[in-house]
């Protein structure tokens, strides 16, 4: 079944109300009208009567004009007539009527084929009939009396007999024709068929902007309360001006709060549930990078041990009898653990970082020093492959922790030796740019893929680990400098530039900002 709009459930509502209301009134006007109307005409006559009786002075004379005013602003005839029934004044031979019929043709209730003579015949036999019907004991008693004199044409007449003096010695007869009160009953009904037609007209044209202009904002509730339902809470209900603090505008008005309320509430939740997801996916990182981390961890440790545990059972085998191979055995053994003990001080440190549990103390460092006595530390590596490392005679002082530091710069110059082809080139730069200091080394080689810089700052990660493990490296020195840049609040970074790669670590000098160190 189609559902119906309230505006069309408004507008049947109107169009109802003012279709009983006319009904109403058609009904009244069928079945109480014809009693009312009659009702009012006996009054008329009734008012007739007493007002001429006020004005009657014993004279028919003295009360003509009287009896010829009622007569031309009414439909009411009149006639005084004697007790011994002569007749001293009637209409119907009133001088008026005697003008070659030309007064007669004024009088609505002439027929216009009858003559003079057929009237006033007509008139004589209404007065007859009255008299004949009257009761004159009851007549002196109350004044007056209605009657309903019929003729022999059914011809009908409502009439009224009043005493003129005390005795009823004289009296006074008014009447109308029932014609003439039928015609305005069935004309007024007529007239009120069509009038309320038109009112009913008016009244459904009238209903069907009344019903827009009251449903308007229902209809305009009844979408926004949609929309709210679709989670759309960028419509509000705007109607304010025109229905300012009635019922409709106070509902408008709780439908915004309420959608104010759903939308700030569904916010919260989705940044809950945001904030939720994150942490899940921020604990599987975390559950992720235990699991690579024991997994390097294990895997970093495997060989040494391996070798450890060989090298330690051939010597207690007897395997190396001479001194030189037991020699060989132990150097080794002393390699792997010493190897082993770099890599859990690295990971020691570097957990220390992390958890923010490192202490650093503020101290001014002569960046030239630094770089002289890590030249001095790796120059026997350095040596045994030729290579060549530069740094500049410029003293640029940083007041930062020296010790994280130096282990910036010794990671970033054994980096360097280890992938610098022999015989290459190392050079080391300090530079001061206002309040920033940058630590820079260069090596000669063929650099990283662009994709990969990026990756060498994870724990383990390595590009060559062949080549690594070979050359002793741990795989988290470069992560041990980025938790060191973190901790000093600096930044790090690598770049493929001509003819090889260059790292750097560049801070903010804590003497010039005035920061303490933590």
């Amino acid at each position: 079944m189609k559902r119906r709009s309230i505006r069309f459930k408004f507008f049947v509502a109107i169009s109802a109300v003012a279709l009983v209301f006319i009904g109403v009134l058609l009904l009244l006007n069928v079945f109480f009208y014809q009693d009312y109307y009659m009702m009012m005409r006996r009054n008329e006559l009734r008012d007739a009567y007493q007002g001429i009786r006020s004005s009657y002075d014993g004279s028919v004379e003295g009360i003509a004009t009287v009896l010829d005013n009622y007569e031309s602003q009414s439909a009411i005839r009149l006639a005084v007539v004697c007790s011994n029934g002569a007749v001293e004044y009637a209409s119907f031979f009133t001088p008026d009527s005697t003008e070659d019929g030309g007064a007669g043709a004024q009088n609505p209730f002439q027929l216009p084929d009858l003559d003079l003579l057929e009237q006033q015949r007509r008139g004589y036999v209404i007065l007859q009939s009255i008299a004949q019907n009257l009761d004159w004991d009851a007549l002196t008693a109350r004044k007056y009396q209605f009657l309903n004199v019929k003729l022999w044409d059914n011809d009908q007449y409502l009439c009224l007999a009043g005493a003129l003096d005390e005795n009823a010695e004289k009296c006074l007869f008014a009447y109308m024709p029932y014609a003439y009160i039928e015609q305005n009953s069935s004309l007024n009904l007529v007239f009120l068929v069509i009038a309320g037609g038109c009112a009913l007209l008016i009244c459904l044209i009238c209903g069907y902007f009344i019903s827009r202009q009251f449903t308007r904002p229902l209809i305009s509730m009844a979408g926004l309360a949609d929309r709210m339902s679709e989670l759309d809470f960028s419509t509000k209900y705007t109607g304010f001006g025109k229905h300012e603090g009635d019922e409709i505008a106070q509902l408008g008005q709780s439908l915004n709060r309420l959608s104010a309320y759903l939308e700030q509430t569904i916010r919260e939740l989705q940044q809950s549930n945001d904030q939720l997801a994150q942490e899940i996916e921020e604990k599987e990182r975390i559950d992720n990078m235990r699991q690579e981390f024991i997994v390097n961890v294990s895997h970093e440790l495997k060989t040494p041990i391996a070798l450890i545990q060989g090298y330690a059972e051939g010597l207690t085998a007897g395997v190396a009898d001479d001194p030189e191979d037991r020699k060989y055995y132990c150097d080794t053994i002393a390699d792997e653990a010493d190897h082993m003990n770099k890599l859990v001080m690295q990971l020691l440190s570097l957990s220390r970082l992390e958890l923010g549990a490192e202490q650093t103390y503020a101290e001014d460092i002569d960046l030239h020093a630094l770089c002289a006595e890590a030249v001095r530390k790796t120059a026997v590596l350095c040596e045994s492959r030729g290579l060549t490392v530069e740094y500049d005679n410029t003293h640029v002082t940083v007041r930062t922790d020296g010790d994280l530091l130096d282990q910036v710069l010794m990671n970033y110059l054994s980096n360097a030796i280890r992938y610098t082809v022999d015989g290459g080139r190392i050079e080391i730069s300090a530079v001061r740019t206002g309040t920033r200091v940058r630590l820079t080394v260069f090596n000669e080689g063929n650099g990283l893929p662009e994709e990969e810089l990026p990756k060498i700052w994870e724990k383990f990660y390595r590009t060559d680990r062949a080549r690594t493990r070979e050359a002793g490296g741990t795989g988290i020195g470069l992560s041990l400098v980025r938790a060191i840049a973190d901790t000093l609040h600096g930044s790090c970074g690598a770049e493929n530039v001509e003819g090889g790669i260059v790292f750097w670590f560049e801070l903010t000098d804590a003497a010039e900002t005035g920061e303490p160190m933590q």
